[in-house]
């Protein structure tokens, strides 16, 4: 059968093509109909405006043309002769591209039922928050009430400060946008902060005190930013953790020995918290899975106990797949949690 999917094929072109999938899947293939896709805004957008050199050479893991999509959620229609707990009819989660049908091996990549007591605008967010929950389990040796700092208050910042409030952290944001600092506040956030209105001295002036005149233990980059890691090394408490939670992808040159030779002399650690460090599958591990963290997030959501609902700014028809992308790019006080909504919208067209 005939389906249509995404295609990024240069910097800030994409376009839908058609393309085939099977109406009668084989082994631990299942067919799904996506009802919704999610849009990230950091490497989605970082592959759509070419940030990524890899877009441009061939063979590369995200070269042009690209097929984006970050998660999704959609009902199952059909299912081969050796699927296990998925059945025909029921809603899934999954990573899957901005397509109106998608193959899934349900052996070999995430596929969790998504409860029903979740509408799939509000469970395809989970995905974000499946990003955001690697630094929360990344961070070693939390306390209840040690700070937690938080630089870049997006869709993940956000989300990533919930996982450490619902741990019994406090956890203070900082970043230049008043209203991502209103919706960090909205979320439950300790403090927040507004870098643009202090010097860097007199920002972690207050930092510190607000931890009661200390260092915090741990300081999270939730932007990405070569920049940001190298400065808040020196910021941290003695050996604390700096957690990568945003991926650094522009160019940036400085003397690294700077901040290499503060962090022998202190003790601080840089934590690399890249989502697919973790086992995708329970199969695969007896601990932490992507698969166990869509499962818990799915009953946090449930629970009350993660907010997404204040941070979805948009569902669009994905024939604004494009509107969507330069919103996140230029508009980004207006544009955070983005999701296509292909249940109640027409087909984009193709070309």
């Amino acid at each position: 059968m005939k389906a249509i999917r995404a295609s990024i094929y240069a910097e800030q072109k994409v376009r839908y093509e058609e393309y085939e999938v099977p109406d009668k899947p084989t082994g631990t293939d299942a067919l799904v109909k996506l009802d919704r896709t999610i849009i990230s805004a950091g490497t989605e957008l970082a592959n759509y405006i070419g940030l990524d050199p890899d877009t441009r050479i061939p063979g590369r893991w995200c070269a042009y043309p690209w097929l984006p999509g970050y998660g999704g959620v959609g009902r199952v229609v059909a299912v081969g002769p050796d699927v296990k707990n998925i059945q025909v009819g029921q809603r899934v989660y999954g990573i899957f591209h901005h397509a109106n049908y998608e193959i899934i091996d349900t052996a070999n990549r995430v596929c969790v039922p998504v409860p029903e007591a979740l509408d799939s605008t509000t469970a395809v967010m989970g995905r974000m928050c499946g990003v955001a929950i690697t630094g929360y389990q990344r961070t070693r040796g939390l306390t209840l009430g040690d700070t937690i700092v938080i630089i870049g208050l997006g869709l993940v910042g956000n989300l990533g400060g919930q996982f450490y409030l619902n741990a019994g952290q406090r956890v203070i944001g900082i970043d230049m946008s008043e209203k991502r600092r209103t919706l960090a506040r909205q979320v439950g956030f300790t403090e927040v902060l507004d870098p643009l209105s202090l010097s860097e001295d007199a920002l972690w002036e207050r930092v510190y005190e607000l931890n009661g005149g200390a260092r915090p233990p741990v300081i999270v980059d939730a932007v990405g930013d070569s920049k940001i890691v190298e400065q808040v090394v020196q910021r941290v408490a003695n050996n604390g953790q700096v957690i990568m939670l945003g991926t650094p992808r522009a160019p940036y040159q400085t003397d690294g020995t700077i901040m290499l030779k503060y962090a022998h002399f202190h003790g601080v650690e840089i934590i690399g918290a890249l989502e697919w460090l973790v086992p995708l599958l329970k199969k695969q591990s007896p601990g932490i899975t992507t698969e166990r963290n869509a499962e818990l997030i799915f009953q946090l959501l449930c629970d009350g106990k993660l907010q997404v609902k204040p941070l979805l700014s948009h569902v669009l028809p994905p024939a604004k797949l494009n509107d969507a992308y330069q919103g996140l790019l230029h508009q980004k006080d207006a544009y955070l949690g983005v999701v296509l909504d292909w249940e109640n919208n027409p087909l984009p067209p193709v070309g």
